[in-house]
């Protein structure tokens, strides 16, 4: 039977003594995680010494959940630093809060690329993956080029706002067409989804790509599918 791989920045971990009170996201996964199988994997909260960077699987709660330190200079370029000071205002239209640094961007590179070896390491071929968020939107696309075929889905918990905004981001042309390795892409609103093929028929038009092959892209309630060099979008089926 196919596992269930949950990816996200951060792992809940439930506390031995249950004191601590989960979010919304972190039941909905636990429970799928029980039904399904498999486990959950994302960044331990722990900033370590470069040598002492270290990845450990916990097993509790009768679920497994794979943890990785961070080193100061990723926590403070990749977190604090492009995710925070650049995704997060820009997804929510605040370009004036926007403070990007090429330095940052490479911290925000290096982590997904750290997440990607330590998944490639145990990932399964039919295992089904399923990343969360804006922190990790290359993720994919560097499992695609370690030779992993599976099927892979991202949600993204922001607003995705319109190509007027997010060709503001410095690198734009880099970062969002690396959702287009995901084979199911889903947003909070239609709103979102639409932005997201008007940025790619834009960036389409004025590269000159041609379509070659096709992504889910749903949005509740219903599926929209998109090349991923070029947005031309139907009615499909969810993933």
């Amino acid at each position: 039977m196919a596992r269930l791989i949950v990816v996200s920045n951060r792992v809940a971990i439930p506390s031995r003594d249950a004191t601590s009170q989960a979010g919304g996201l972190a039941v909905a996964v636990r429970s799928l995680l029980k039904r399904n199988g498999g486990l959950w994997f994302g960044w331990s909260g722990t900033v370590a010494d470069d040598d002492e960077v270290a990845t450990r699987t916990i097993q509790q709660g009768g679920l497994s959940y794979v943890v990785t330190d961070l080193a100061s200079a990723d926590y403070q370029e990749y977190y604090n630093g492009f995710a925070n000071r650049v995704l997060w205002p820009i997804l929510h239209y605040r370009l004036d809060l926007a403070e990007f640094s090429r330095r940052d961007l490479s911290g925000y590179r290096r982590v997904n690329v750290h997440f990607a070896n330590r998944i490639a390491e145990w990932l399964r071929p039919d295992d089904v993956v399923w990343v969360h968020d804006y922190h990790l939107m290359p993720l994919a696309k560097m499992l695609r080029e370690r030779g992993h075929r599976n099927r892979i889905g991202f949600f993204l918990h922001v607003p995705f706002p319109p190509p007027e905004i997010l060709t503001a981001l410095p690198n734009h042309e880099w970062l969002i067409p690396q959702l287009s390795a995901y084979d199911l892409v889903g947003f909070q609103t239609e709103n979102d989804a639409t932005n997201f093929a008007r940025y790619l028929e834009n960036e389409c038009h004025r590269s000159g790509s041609r379509p070659t092959s096709s992504t889910d892209l749903h949005a509740a309630p219903r599926a929209l599918r998109w090349c991923r060099t070029c947005s031309i979008a139907w009615p499909g089926v969810p993933w």
